[in-house]
């Protein structure tokens, strides 16, 4: 008899990115390099700019806990498409998204994508979905009632929506790759690729990190996978925390 793989980890830390504009923490800006700052600074809007800090100063304090380095010192470097690589990461991987108040940063040991999005209302859902994805797809969204509950067409949308750029930060790609991408069906499940642009397949799983939000994590691969799922919050002192909330274990793939 076949032994059934043994689920692997990945760590979704969810992190609040604050609702109103304010300074950014002198602290946490002091853990970006110059890139960066560069790039915080060219963010005309103060709360853009405090949140863009946080999400990045949250992934350099989680990263470097992981490889034991401090967070300045945590390097990377960049794919095609504007992923983060470790250039220090002994096979850990690293996917960071961030939508309004909330970030998602995602550590695996194979290559990994996570994606956050706000809901938004039924009829952007439905304009979107029948402009961008495949028409069973958008059907299944047109056909979910206008409410904001789980099973409503901005949840449905953002479900879709979540697990596709999931998938296509997993693979390197650029987000218009992987629209066609078909992705409806219960979760936990497994996502075929689209030819050489985006290979696959992808182990994918739903995240709710927070109310009004939707999410999805994408591992490459089939192979079945446990989500830890954590929460960061930085101190009083503006340095990085970390608490952990809970494990949730997948169920093997499904086809």
């Amino acid at each position: 008899m076949l032994t059934p793989p043994v689920p692997e980890d990945v760590e979704v830390w969810t992190v609040p990115l604050g609702a109103a504009p304010g300074p950014v923490p002198s602290a946490l800006g002091a853990l970006l390099d110059d890139e960066e700052r560069a790039r915080a600074c060219r963010l005309p809007d103060p709360l853009r700019r405090s949140r863009f800090v946080t999400a990045h100063a949250a992934l350099r304090t989680v990263v470097g806990a992981r490889v034991g380095r401090p967070p300045e010192a945590v390097r990377f470097t960049r794919g095609p498409n504007g992923k983060p690589e470790l250039a220090h990461g002994n096979g850990l991987f690293v996917s960071l998204s961030h939508s309004h108040g909330i970030a998602l940063v995602a550590l695996a040991e194979r290559p990994v994508g996570v994606d956050v999005e706000r809901l938004a209302d039924a009829s952007a859902a439905t304009r979107i979905a029948e402009r961008c994805f495949p028409p069973g797809e958008f059907r299944s969204v047109a056909a979910a009632p206008a409410g904001r509950g789980p099973d409503g067409r901005a949840a449905v949308f953002a479900r879709l929506w979540t697990r596709k750029e999931a998938c296509v930060k997993a693979e390197g790609g650029r987000l218009g790759q992987g629209l066609g991408l078909w992705v409806r069906g219960l979760g936990p499940l497994t996502v075929h690729g689209r030819g050489a642009a985006l290979a696959g397949p992808w182990r994918v799983a739903d995240l709710t990190p927070a109310p009004g939000y939707a999410g999805a994590v994408a591992l490459s691969g089939p192979g079945p996978f446990r989500v830890a799922s954590r929460c960061w919050q930085p101190p009083a002192g503006d340095g990085g925390g970390e608490k952990s909330t809970s494990i949730r274990e997948l169920s093997p793939a499904i086809t």
